[in-house]
């Protein structure tokens, strides 16, 4: 009797742990302004790339306000550390991922992601999106195929491709940005100096870095 109650409990474990691999955990977000507001505000108003983004599209800094709820996102557990912030358009904030704790790099790299993603739902008018998509089209970026490897939902792609592209802009991005009249001639020359990123890579594969977790789009009166 023993024997088989033990076999029934470690058949009931296998098919437990069976279930939260393929279901995947909850991954819990919290606002950025949680334990990291002040270090978010110095980065948005003294970063080059950062303070132009602000500058542009939260000028307030309202993305960074000390408010909101934390919420839950189910992932597979290989996923959680390659998601490490979301922007919501229904808050209108930046989150970051609980269990993550970012060097002041990460933080940056997070933000930038993060807030462009605000800019292209709240500033970025229907002609623009459409010239940028057209300009992706036309300049192929190595962005746009870790997107479409990573993120499931087809919807998700044109702003996903915008922050990502913000986070590696090359100068031909700059150069379509300024001719959006998304930036100006002086903000071009500050973002053309900036050195480069490399795409990460993971396993040999391009790795997302952050993500974006939005929900209601709202479109700018333009």
């Amino acid at each position: 009797m023993k024997i088989q109650l033990r076999k029934s409990t470690m058949a009931a474990a296998a098919i437990a742990l069976l279930a939260f691999i393929t279901a995947g955990c909850a991954t819990t977000y919290v606002p950025v302004s949680w334990s990291y507001r002040d270090k978010a505000r110095r980065l948005a108003q003294s970063d080059p790339k950062l303070e132009i983004l602000f500058n542009h599209c939260d000028p307030k800094l309202s993305t960074l306000r000390f408010a909101g709820e934390s919420f839950s996102e189910v992932m597979m557990p290989s996923e959680v550390k390659h998601h490490l912030g979301a922007y919501r358009t229904d808050t209108g904030l930046i989150y970051r991922n609980m269990q993550f704790t970012p060097t002041d790099q990460e933080l940056r790299d997070l933000l930038v992601h993060e807030v462009s993603h605000h800019c292209w739902f709240t500033t970025f008018s229907q002609k623009q999106k459409a010239a940028w998509q057209e300009h992706l089209n036309t300049n192929p970026s190595p962005v746009q195929t870790m997107v479409r490897s990573v993120y499931r939902n087809p919807a998700d792609y044109d702003t996903e491709d915008f922050a990502f592209t913000m986070e590696y802009a090359r100068p031909v991005d700059i150069e379509k940005l300024l001719k959006l009249e998304a930036i100006t001639e002086e903000e071009a020359q500050v973002l053309l100096k900036e050195p480069t990123r490399p795409m990460p890579t993971w396993q040999g594969k391009i790795t997302p870095v952050v993500r974006a977790a939005s929900y209601a789009e709202v479109e700018p009166d333009i």
